[in-house]
């Protein structure tokens, strides 16, 4: 019906009365009309109302109006508050007949009465969402319950005495008719009304709306209006222009009472940043169970919910400034506050909610039409503002002071051209908005999102740049207990775990050993009852059962946990039967749902597919498992359908949640040291944590603790200005090989911000002479050997002139002679800069480093000079000369440095803490046995 121009389609809710009092009749159309103007939704419709004593005349020119505005592009439809004539019976009784005859009126209106074969009572059966009128009808054969004309006038009307009776038409005419079904009247005028509606093109632009309305006015005042007839034509009426006055008065003295008692601007403004987060609840509860939003029900919960919610807020914040005033500081005296006062606030809001359940659920009829609907609206809204509130309001107040200092410390620029935006999207959003609701959320908007989109501007205009070191001032790197754990645990996971493990340590977890310490229960027992009879019993959405039926299974297995450990302080019996017991849970509650489904939904393709989604979850969940706690490593399966094997064992590896377990890996664990002018050398076998720790320096990856200063700036403050003093060569890099040399380093300059062409043609140049390529400048990349594009990699990063060069093992892979050129050029960089190189080649370190740091495993195992290092092993490395038959248990024995044949013999180097054997002699320890003693005895 969407092309039929005089077609509108309306959604109602049923509704028994159009009060609190009073009987039934439908009354329920306009409803919440003007609510829904006053949030902005709904259909915008305006009118023209036409007033005087004639309605044949006021209907007459209403019918013209209806013509020429339906003629009208912008005009989506019109409609008329005039029904059209509907047919009718009249009868004009002969009073005299009547009384000749002793015919009472009361007679005639009592079979009048009668005559049809159906009576509506005016009362109304209501059976879930739906409604019925209830309708008396006559006991008669189902082809007679139409009734004729020719029956009309022959029904029988007994006389007064009831001697005798006579037919309707003896006593009185009966003629065909039409007449209206109501006429409208307004302090004693009658009215018609004509509601009209633009396309929704006009709607969405102020300025066509303009127009649209100028051309109705134009058209009505260009119509003849007869002499008695007044037209008034209302394109916006303004119900809430008290309330709006009302609403804003009363926000301001509360903002004023709370800013007097916390003696503060910002507290207030972040208590009543609560109260929306009561209606989010509120709002989420109502649609999820199907009730009204707009009723005098949910608004009166909704009133009473914010005094709650409003409350908690105050709680926490109060306490929290008492804590500030002792000392605390603010993030700790909000952690303690949260703490100390969660308790207080939980129990508030559940036994709220508890004491509202019954009411909610009720299903008798003025309970489920009034009083489910005001206690869904406070359960809903008090569970979701209970959560938010505890973790939003703290969050706000925090940032809210952060983001108060932040626009302190800026210029008076800066504060100047926010506070224009802010003033003139403010005046803009007044002046087009319509909506009062869309007014004040736009201008919430925009005071917080103008100095947001600003700190982002200004944050992400932030330039890699060294100024923010003078030039002359030396580069000192300190790092401080470094520590960096790949794949591990969120933060939300690790501080629950943090905090079981601290309860374990104090003793407050049970251990579950004697059936005492199932007490845990007896509030869970109650819960799960409930939960089962709301879930099966009480909802009727096929979609919530589905969703809500998960929640019981999870419950069941949680509430089985307790019961399983107590039953492993018991003999085997007593575990087995627990084991048997868990996945009959597990494997069985499955099946009992999908019985249950089937009797709801009688869909077997439907519940065919769940059945395969849930069976394919658990097997995975058990599968990943049973990998994880037998530790098996997937890739060394084999034999039968091994790679068949694999491929499955991967694939439940690699989905999230139920097959995919995280392994915490601690790269870097508390590592410590100082970085000075000169060519430092990170030393240490594959899987050291060289690189982790490198690319952290370099600001690519985040620390998981501690802190890394340059020149006492903390990277983590200032990351993008300190990257435009670092250089950063990785091990594996790709390059553009069908380039020449200079066009790579033209278009790398371009990158790192050299726009001026004479300036990056004098960068470029200086740093092929530096690296020792200006004479290749011209060949392509491709035909350059390993080490000459690992120095083109150097002239890269140099392009910036960086006072800190980091380079992850570049020799790997090289000729000794391209090795020893580029050791010999990171050399001669080293005079004017720091160099970090990371290898684990012992030759690159003594022959060039000023200082060494040697990883293992991601500690820490010597700092200092390199020539320095080799004394850590002293006494412990030995030469001796041994047959082929005993060096295989040599081998096995000792950490074998190096041997040689030597005739029939074997000569052999190695470390032992003690003398291997008589004829081993002492020998002088080297770099490389240092470093071999660091890594441990065992090969």
């Amino acid at each position: 019906v969407d092309d039929i121009r005089n077609v509108e389609i309306d959604f109602e809710e049923f509704s028994t009365s159009t009060g609190f009092g009073g009987g039934g009749g439908g009354g329920g159309r306009n409803n919440g009309g003007g609510f829904e103007a006053f949030m902005g939704i709904g259909t915008q419709q305006e009118s023209v109302v036409l007033k005087g004593q004639d309605f044949d005349v006021l209907k007459n020119v209403a019918e013209d109006i209806q013509y020429y505005m339906e003629e009208l592009d912008n005009i989506a439809n019109v409609n008329l508050s005039v029904a059209a004539n509907r047919p009718e019976v009249h009868l004009a009784f002969n009073t005299q007949e009547m009384g000749e005859r002793n015919v009472a009126l009361n007679s005639v209106s009592g079979e009048l009465g009668s005559f049809p074969s159906e009576i509506t009572s005016g009362a109304q059966f209501k059976e879930g969402n739906e409604e019925y009128d209830i309708i008396i009808k006559m006991d008669v054969p189902e082809e007679d319950t139409e009734r004729t004309m020719d029956e009309l006038k022959e029904l029988r009307i007994p006389s007064a005495d009831g001697e005798a009776n006579y037919e309707l038409q003896e006593l009185s005419q009966v003629f065909y008719s039409r007449g209206l079904s109501d006429i409208d009247r307004v302090n004693q005028e009658k009215q018609v009304t004509l509601t009209f509606r633009f396309e929704n093109e006009v709607n969405n632009s102020k300025a066509l709306l303009d127009a649209a309305r100028l051309e109705i006015d134009e058209l009505v005042a260009g119509i003849n209006i007869p002499s008695g007839v007044a037209v008034e034509v209302i394109h916006e009426e303004d119900q809430f222009k008290e309330f709006y006055f009302l609403i804003a008065a009363a926000f301001i003295l509360i903002y004023m009472i709370l800013a007097a008692v916390f003696e503060s601007f910002v507290i207030p403004f972040v208590l009543m940043f609560t109260i929306p987060l009561a209606g989010i609840g509120s709002f989420l509860a109502l649609i999820f169970t199907k009730n009204s939003l707009l009723n005098a029900n949910t608004l009166m919960g909704f009133m009473i919910l914010l005094g709650v919610v409003v409350n908690n807020g105050i709680i926490l914040i109060d306490y929290a400034n008492i804590l500030r005033k002792r000392g605390f500081r603010r993030s700790r005296a909000l952690m303690s506050a949260g703490l100390a006062r969660i308790r207080p606030i939980l129990i508030t809001a559940v036994t709220t909610c508890v004491a509202m359940l019954p009411l909610g659920m009720g299903k008798a009829e003025y309970v489920s039409l009034m009083g489910a609907p005001f206690a869904i609206t406070v359960i809903g809204g008090l569970s979701v503002s209970t959560i938010l509130t505890l973790v939003f309001v703290p969050t706000l107040y925090s940032g809210l002071e952060n983001s108060l200092e932040w626009i302190k410390s800026q210029n008076w620029l800066t504060k100047l051209v926010m506070g224009l935006l802010v003033v003139g999207l403010g005046v803009l959003i007044i002046l087009r908005v319509d909506a009062f609701m869309w007014k004040l959320v736009l201008i919430m908007l925009v005071i917080v999102g103008i100095p947001a989109a600003s700190w982002f501007i200004l944050n992400s205009l932030r330039k890699a740049s060294s100024k923010v070191i003078p030039d002359d001032e030396p580069i000192l790197i300190r790092i401080q207990n470094l520590v960096k754990i790949y794949d591990r645990d969120n933060k939300i996971t690790r501080e629950l775990k943090g905090g079981l493990a601290v309860r374990k340590r104090l003793g407050l977890v049970s251990q579950y050993e004697s059936f005492k310490d199932l007490a845990v229960l007896i509030w869970q027992l109650p819960l799960l009852g409930f939960m089962i009879f709301f879930v099966y019993f009480y909802i009727e959405s096929g979609f919530w059962l589905f969703m809500l039926n998960f929640a019981v299974y999870a419950t069941l297995l949680g509430m089985w946990q307790p019961i399983a450990a107590w039953f492993r302080h018991g003999n085997g019996l007593k575990e087995k039967l627990a084991q048997i017991i868990r996945r009959l849970i597990l494997w069985g509650f499955p099946v009992f749902s999908l019985v249950l489904f089937h009797a709801r939904w009688q869909n077997l393709a439907l519940e065919i597919l769940i059945a395969i989604g849930w069976y394919f979850a658990l097997m995975v969940y058990a599968t990943s498992k049973s990998l994880n706690e037998r530790q098996i490593n997937v890739n060394r399966i084999t034999g039968r359908f091994g790679l068949l094997r694999r491929g499955f064992f991967r694939m439940v590896q690699s989905i999230p949640v139920i097959g995919k377990k995280k392994k915490p890996f601690k790269a870097l664990a508390g590592v410590s040291m100082e970085i000075g002018r000169g060519m430092f050398g990170l030393l240490g076998p594959n899987g050291a944590g060289k690189t982790t720790m490198m690319r952290i320096i370099c600001g690519i990856l985040e620390q998981s603790y501690g802190k890394i200063w340059i020149s006492g700036i903390d990277t983590q403050e200032k990351r993008e200005e300190l990257q435009g003093l670092i250089g950063y060569l990785p091990q594996e890099f790709g390059m553009y090989e069908n380039m020449t040399a200079g066009e790579y380093l033209h278009y790398q300059g371009m990158l790192k911000g050299l726009k001026d062409p004479k300036l990056r043609s004098e960068r470029v140049e200086y740093t092929l002479k530096a690296v020792h390529m200006d004479e290749k400048k011209n060949h392509k990349i491709g035909s350059f050997s390993g080490g000459m594009k690992q120095r083109i990699g150097i002239a890269q990063i140099l392009l910036h002139l960086p006072r800190i060069l980091v380079v992850d093992e570049p020799t790997a892979g090289l000729d000794p002679r391209e090795r020893i050129r580029f050791r010999n050029l990171l050399v001669q960089l080293s005079r004017d800069r720091v160099v970090i190189f990371s290898t684990h080649i012992i030759e690159d370190i003594s022959s060039s480093c000023n200082q060494v740091a040697v990883l293992n495993k991601g500690e820490l195992k010597y700092l200092g000079v390199p020539q320095e290092m080799a004394t850590f092993a002293e006494g412990h490395v030995w030469q001796i000369e041994v047959s082929l038959a005993d060096f295989d248990l040599l081998s096995e024995q000792y950490k074998i440095v190096h041997h040689m044949r030597n005739g029939d013999k074997i000569r052999v180097r190695l470390l032992a803490d003690e003398k291997p054997a008589e004829d081993a002699v002492q020998a002088t320890p080297l770099l490389e046995d240092a470093y071999l003693w660091m890594l441990g005895k065992k090969v």
